[in-house]
């Protein structure tokens, strides 16, 4: 009996070879820049707030749709279930794009792990997921990842969180990310209910591609030149005359709220060619990734889009429905741009609040199964 089990042993080893399978053991933890509590002031007073009030006047039943870019401990998705989700009985469907986690590698296991998390919880729906892919596949009709995008779209929340800055690609080259964004407001179009586009990106001095920079602020010249009574506005907000600001010459502050009223017009046009919306830059935030920077360098914008819904008041004589004023969209979003939340300087100030945020930061790093018994201390580093 004995040699025979040895000898189907012997014909398994042939067949499979004698390698052992081991469960991967996840690497130690290590806390990163966007564990700050400043971060989770983001989520909480930006993300958050503005998705309280866009479900004030949707149906419980209604789930919160969401595309982003998650990173592999998916926080921010624990976060915004805890605040939107569990307590509502709403449900809550996403799709992440993550790169960094590739099948096999710590990255990718830490992901599957975190991903099953995060599907466990209430009221998640088990068509969720998250793409190894990068965003800008999106871009391309053929890929998995538009596939899946019109499949589970169009969403709620789109949260664009890119390190290397939204506007760093080289314009018209193959699979940017502009072309994804294009595509990804196509599909948002259709969208009947109010939405968020959140936009985070690193602005200075050579963050952005010097062609597609200009091509930005194109926008803002455009309304300079033809809007009444924007140039007028901008001398409020900029130290440069509006007609002649230079990004490459302009302020540090210059450049900062210029490329905030750019990226704003930018997205208002996409969304605009498809579908008459109502658009608002809801809330800018922004923190000092290099210390010694003159300006924030990174900002969270927050837009909100309305779709423009409107019968004709007679339908047997329809007339031309009244276009979006582009000019008082441009303006809106010109004022807030100066109405920008500077995070460090909040949190400096208040210490109560940062203390929150830090216990709050703390608990989504317990969830994600970091060693939290050291947080504080790395704080203080």
């Amino acid at each position: 009996m004995t040699e025979q089990l040895d000898n189907q042993d012997d014909l398994t080893t042939e067949i499979f070879g004698d390698a052992e399978y081991e469960t991967p053991i996840p690497e130690p933890k290590e806390f990163k820049p966007w564990h700050k509590p400043r971060k989770q002031f983001v989520r909480h007073k930006q993300w958050s707030a503005l998705l309280q009030r866009l479900y004030e006047t949707r149906e419980p039943g209604d789930p919160l749709r969401y595309l982003g870019l998650p990173g592999t401990d998916l926080l921010d998705l624990r976060y915004l279930h805890e605040q939107i989700c569990r307590d509502n009985s709403r449900s809550l469907c996403f799709l992440g794009f993550n790169t960094e986690a590739k099948q096999g590698s710590p990255a990718g296991n830490e992901l599957n792990i975190s991903l099953d998390e995060v599907l466990r919880l209430p009221n998640v729906d088990k068509r969720s997921g998250v793409l190894t892919d990068d965003l800008r596949l999106v871009g391309n009709k053929d890929s998995i990842a538009w596939i899946r995008t019109r499949e589970l779209g169009p969403f709620d929340v789109v949260n664009i969180d890119l390190c290397d800055g939204i506007g760093s690609d080289e314009p018209e080259s193959y699979g940017s990310i502009y072309d994804a964004l294009a595509q990804l407001m196509t599909l948002q179009a259709r969208n009947y209910n109010p939405w968020l586009p959140l936009i985070t990106t690193r602005v200075g001095r050579g963050v952005f591609n010097t062609d597609a920079e200009q091509r930005l602020i194109k926008h803002f010249r455009e309304n300079v030149a033809n809007c009444e009574g924007f140039s007028e506005e901008s001398e409020q907000v900029l130290e440069s005359d509006a007609e002649s600001i230079d990004p490459v010459t302009c302020s540090e502050a210059d450049l900062l709220n210029l490329m905030i009223v750019a990226i704003g017009k930018w997205l208002s046009k996409l969304v605009q060619s498809q579908f008459p919306f109502r658009v608002e830059l809801a809330s800018t935030q922004g923190y000092r990734v290099k210390p010694d920077a003159a300006q924030e360098d990174l900002v969270s914008l927050a837009l909100r889009f309305e779709p423009v819904i409107e019968a004709p008041a007679d339908a047997l004589s329809p007339i031309t429905p009244t276009p979006v004023d582009e000019c008082a969209i441009a303006k809106a979003i010109l004022r807030r741009s100066s109405n920008r939340l500077d995070v460090d300087t909040i949190l400096d100030e208040h210490p109560d609040l940062l203390e929150k945020l830090t216990g709050e930061m703390e608990g989504l790093l317990v969830a994600a199964r970091y060693p939290v018994h050291e947080y504080r201390s790395w704080l203080k580093q």
